[in-house]
């Protein structure tokens, strides 16, 4: 059952690819994740207040959800900003390729130590973003240049948050994570827009859909599963996410990959997947080795 609901939070995270693009079309971007920010915010806050509003004055989770948010405002707006220039198969597929950079986070940063795994991988994975993005005849996509920026502040993302949950308590964390991407976003739409609200009930709806399924019970579905699922068995079932958002783009607005596309997100695929097995049986060695 737990392993269906992994499936299910794939597979919504690989329709919102679709609908930021649909949406970013006709609404300012920042606006867009302005809103599906709030959104998740106001709910997470009242399950707060009803559920433990004391941990909502801890001081820890209130800095830690802010820096979080910084970077979840920064990726969310990267990812819609590319979308504007790149099919949802690119970028979904670009977006997953941040689970390789978080080795070399760790390395350079935290002093962790990088195995021949973490090389071979990131070879693979950066052959298939070659193939993946690279146009022989009009070089690199600008929309495919811009969503990297979203693949290293989701790796910087997982690295923090992997390190925040375990020093406050993790609901409190998310909340305050959903309001400063809110602030940050809706500063950026301050700017940047001229403040005209026009928003069609097409557009309405995509981006209820983006902050209360796509944003906030995505979050809950995947922490909730984690304290019972393999972090292992987690990774594999959310590398589906962009061949999700591939199948959404090609059925819903026709996008088709060539060739040449498909042979990198499959490497980029591949190289997750091997990443993710290879990596585990590595850890369960040592571990094994120590005691």
């Amino acid at each position: 059952m737990k392993t269906f609901w992994l499936i299910l939070v794939t597979i919504v995270w690989g329709s919102t690819f679709l609908l930021v693009k649909d949406t970013v079309a006709t609404v300012n971007e920042y606006l867009i994740v302005f809103i599906r920010s709030a959104l998740a915010f106001v709910a997470m806050f009242i399950f707060q207040l009803l559920k433990n509003k004391k941990q909502l004055l801890n001081k820890k989770a209130f800095v830690y959800g802010s820096i979080l948010g910084v970077l979840m405002a920064m990726a969310y707006a990267s990812q819609t900003i590319g979308l504007k220039y790149t099919s949802t198969g690119h970028s979904a597929f670009i977006t997953s390729s941040a689970v390789i950079v978080v080795p070399f986070i760790l390395y350079f940063f935290y002093k962790s130590k990088l195995s021949e795994i973490d090389f071979i991988t990131v070879t693979i994975v950066s052959l298939g973003l070659f193939l993946l993005t690279y146009d022989f005849e009009t070089s690199i996509n600008p929309g495919d240049l811009i969503t990297t920026i979203t693949a290293i502040t989701y790796a910087v993302h997982l690295v923090l948050a992997g390190r925040y949950v375990k020093k406050s308590d993790t609901l409190s964390i998310i909340t305050y994570q959903f309001f400063a991407a809110s602030v940050v976003s809706l500063i950026a739409w301050l700017f940047t827009d001229n403040l005209s609200i026009q928003i069609s009930m097409k557009a309405g709806l995509s981006l209820l859909y983006l902050g209360l399924i796509g944003t906030l019970f995505c979050y809950f579905i995947t922490v909730w599963v984690q304290k019972y699922v393999s972090s292992l068995k987690v990774v594999i079932i959310f590398s589906l996410e962009p061949v999700f958002a591939a199948i959404f783009g090609y059925f819903v607005i026709q996008e088709i990959m060539n060739w040449k596309e498909l042979t990198g997100a499959l490497l980029i695929l591949a190289g997750i997947i091997i990443h993710s097995i290879l990596k585990n049986k590595r850890m369960k060695f040592i571990l094994k080795q120590n005691t």
